[in-house]
């Protein structure tokens, strides 16, 4: 209920630009009916200020010599803010540059890049090798009748030889580019954490810097997400899942959601920090006009649909990812230390159903079950049909953060050039070594194995993996007499 008392104080400019809510206690009192004091006090504040605008907050960009009216002072709660037409155009919008500068903003560019050419690329091979194989099979029918041409015979081991080269070094890479990432990430996600504890965000002065830094500290945590589950997975399909590198990955996802929740969340008006000028008119009590806090919600609401589709289309499907590749990281283990057979053959006759495991083997050798040995497979090509498509998302996300115009690509400096340059060592051994070959680089940093031990890890690693499980031991002894048979021409 309004007071003569409250009425007073809105006629007080110490008291009404001291802060937001004294501002919207007053908006919400007297309104911005036009000829009443409390109107004159906002109006003649925003005028003073308009005559010699202060460079750092701006504004002031459609003032013509008057702040036309009305005015709007919203106090509802996740929508806090001040507009007026005239005054506020041209607020400075600014992202701080440590979180959001053009080196960061191509640094997550690089980062999905990168992750999705080696993923591509090893699913690559792996085709390559099942055509080679059906090549090599093909080829040792027609035996029969020797080629007439040497070099011709010899064509096939040489491609093999090559993609089992180029895939030995991408799977190198695969491993330190995932624990460069979840680094990156780990210590991102840690200064958005620190930053949002803090009662001011990212040193934002005004509501549109705070609104564009809360939105890409969303970007920020939730854009690495998707190359990190998208390595870890590629991992686990290549049976490279280290305890470290496994370790390392989840802790990354933990931090990144939490950092992804908090960055979910409305900012506030109390989350600014306030400017270090003293400069400010007296017809503003000495206190900065309520410029620092215009929010044009239309704009607003184009900042935050990139974050919905980061909240509510990518991050649901790459948590989904993350916890299959856990399920399957542990089944991998659990696997190799236990004798799952016997296990089910003791379980079941506990139970009394002596006969279950020879009917489910009979299920599984019938023509229903070799379609039902194929589902994993078709599991695991509905999930990267997906990666295609959660990559297209991202891309179009960035896309419309660089269409809003919210990071200045011209502010290049000392920091932005650390966080391009971050995955340059990574990128440069692949190059290394695609030029020169494993044989130059440092035995002690990649040992080189022989051909007897490298068969083996094949063999091993292809007859356990899902996608590979038509591959048989019997295959590979084809092949090693083949290549025997070859050696002896």
């Amino acid at each position: 209920m309004t007071t003569n008392h409250t009425l007073s104080l809105c006629v007080d400019p110490k008291y009404v630009f001291q802060s937001f809510d004294n501002l919207g206690n007053c908006y919400n009192a007297v309104g911005d009916t036009s000829g009443s004091n409390f109107t004159d006090v906002v109006e003649t504040c925003l005028n003073d200020y308009c005559e010699n605008p202060y460079p750092d907050l701006g504004g002031c960009g459609n003032w013509n010599g008057t702040a036309s009216l009305p005015f709007i002072v919203s106090t509802t709660k996740g929508a806090q803010y001040f507009w007026n037409n005239a005054t506020c155009t041209g607020v400075s919008d600014g992202v701080n540059t440590d979180i959001g500068g053009p080196g960061v903003f191509v640094s997550y560019l690089m980062q999905l890049g990168i992750i999705f050419y080696l993923w591509a690329l090893l699913r690559s091979f792996r085709l390559c090798q099942l055509l080679i194989s059906f090549c090599a099979r093909r080829k040792q029918r027609r035996e029969i009748n020797p080629p007439t041409n040497q070099t011709k015979g010899k064509l096939i081991p040489k491609i093999r030889h090559f993609f089992n080269q180029h895939d030995r070094i991408t799977k190198v890479i695969l491993v330190e580019f995932q624990e460069a990432q979840c680094f990156f990430m780990i210590a991102s996600q840690a200064a958005i954490l620190l930053a949002k504890k803090s009662t001011t965000i990212f040193e934002s002065n005004t509501m549109p810097s705070l609104w564009a830094n809360n939105g890409i500290a969303g970007v920020v945590s939730s854009a690495g997400v998707l190359p990190t589950v998208m390595g870890m997975w590629s991992l686990q399909k290549m049976h490279l899942t280290e305890p470290w590198i496994f370790l390392l990955s989840v802790t990354t996802i933990i931090v990144s959601e939490f950092a992804l929740y908090w960055t979910h969340e409305t900012p506030s008006v109390g989350q600014l920090s306030p400017f270090n000028y003293n400069g400010w008119p007296d017809s503003c009590g000495g206190y900065a006009p309520p410029l620092i806090y215009c929010t044009d919600p239309n704009v607003e609401s184009n900042l935050r649909l990139p974050l919905l589709f980061f909240w509510q289309v990518l991050n649901p499907y790459c948590l989904i990812v993350f916890g299959l590749d856990v399920i399957l990281w542990f089944w991998l283990y659990v696997a190799r230390m236990v004798d799952i057979d016997a296990v089910c053959e003791r379980t079941c006759t506990r139970l009394g159903l002596h006969n279950l495991p020879s009917k489910v083997r009979q299920l599984l050798s019938s023509t229903w079950g070799e379609w039902f040995k194929r589902l994993p497979s078709l599991f695991t090509f509905c999930v990267e049909s997906l990666f295609l498509a959660a990559v297209f998302l991202e891309l179009v996300c960035f896309a419309e953060f660089g269409h809003l115009q919210v990071i200045d690509f011209s502010g290049w400096g000392f920091g932005q050039i650390v966080a391009l340059t971050i995955w340059f060592p990574v990128a440069s051994k692949y190059a290394y070594l695609i030029l020169f070959g494993t044989e130059s680089y440092s035995q002690a940093r990649m040992p080189e194995s022989d051909d007897t031990d490298k068969d083996k890890d094949i063999t091993s690693k292809d007859t356990g993996d899902v996608e590979l499980a038509g591959l048989q031991s019997s295959d590979v002894i084809k092949h090693k007499a083949q290549h025997g048979q070859e050696a002896d021409q």
